[in-house]
């Protein structure tokens, strides 16, 4: 095919690539979107009259001039748009567009743009670039059902485990008893679990062993944030302790009354911006009614 074209097209072609040599050393003009550019730059290419396939990208120099793959690329340059793929790949692995950096071929370009950004945050990980090429042809790849470039970490479903340990209550929460029915609570932006009602004496340290996994809501910018929170609750279960019918004329309800136990501050455990990385690690709260000790692990699942 290439030696019909070539005698079409005239002329001597030292390197039998089927581009005749003066076509080479003229050259052409290619059109390309650079990272970060919304606009395209021309640029005039020449290509070598001794080499069939002057850059060594896998597509001999009549094929990037002759626009017989789709395209009209750069000989002399193996990564025609600079975005991490061979024009090669584009062209022959992927069938993105080897002159425009923000093409995606696998549609999960949320926060990110492309393929370009995607290379550079598996870079950032560490991640090979075979391995790289793989995760470029799968949305989730962490199997999460949030879209790479939509998810705060693409590379794991991120869950945390919690383990509570022990809690002294210091204040008697007005039971006349001194035994506070208490119930704990934990919280994610993305799951929530509650315990059973532990009878916790007041001013004893008294050890739980209370462990849970629970999901975070992966979605938002990559390396982005979740919410947190631990909440511990007063749930007064014994019939003196309910708030009595006539205590409140047209309130009373003769059921469990509920207070918060304040063990950070005046307020439960909240952290609005909790980060997986920095933020997996023991806790020693003391707040206006008890003490709490528990640590958070990071248990998030990797493809």
């Amino acid at each position: 095919m290439l030696s019909s074209l070539s005698g079409c097209l005239g002329g001597e072609d030292a390197d039998k690539d089927g581009l005749p040599d003066d076509i080479e050393r003229q050259g052409w003009d290619v059109h390309v979107t650079y990272p970060g550019d919304s606009t395209t730059t021309t640029i005039h290419v020449t290509s070598g009259t001794h080499k069939k396939d002057t850059d060594g990208d896998g597509l001999n120099d009549y094929e990037e001039w002759s626009s017989l793959n789709g395209y009209i690329t750069n000989p002399r340059e193996k990564d025609t748009d600079k975005d991490g793929l061979s024009d090669y790949e584009e062209i022959m692995t992927f069938g993105t567009d080897p002159l425009h950096w923000a093409d995606d071929y696998d549609k999960d370009n949320g926060w990110w743009k492309g393929d370009y950004e995607e290379i550079e945050y598996y870079q950032s990980r560490g991640i090979d670039n075979d391995t790289i090429r793989s995760f470029l042809k799968n949305p989730d790849v962490d199997g999460d059902g949030v879209k790479d470039g939509s998810d705060i970490d693409p590379l794991s479903d991120l869950k945390i485990k919690i383990k509570i340990k022990g809690i002294k209550i210091t204040s008697s929460m007005d039971d006349p008893d001194n035994k506070i029915e208490t119930v704990f609570n934990m919280s994610t932006d993305g799951d929530s679990k509650a315990s059973n009602v532990f009878l916790i004496p007041v001013g004893l340290n008294f050890s739980i062993n209370l462990v849970w996994s629970l999901d975070l809501n992966d979605e938002g910018i990559p390396g982005g944030n979740n919410s947190v929170s631990l909440t511990v609750i007063d749930e007064d279960t014994s019939f003196t302790e309910r708030k009595p019918l006539d205590e409140i004329p047209g309130q009373g309800d003769g059921f469990a009354e509920m207070d918060f136990v304040k063990i950070n501050g005046n307020k439960s455990f909240v952290n609005n911006n909790f980060d997986i990385s920095t933020d997996c690690k023991s806790y020693h709260l003391v707040g206006e009614d008890a003490e709490i000790w528990f640590e958070i692990d990071d248990d998030s699942i990797s493809p």
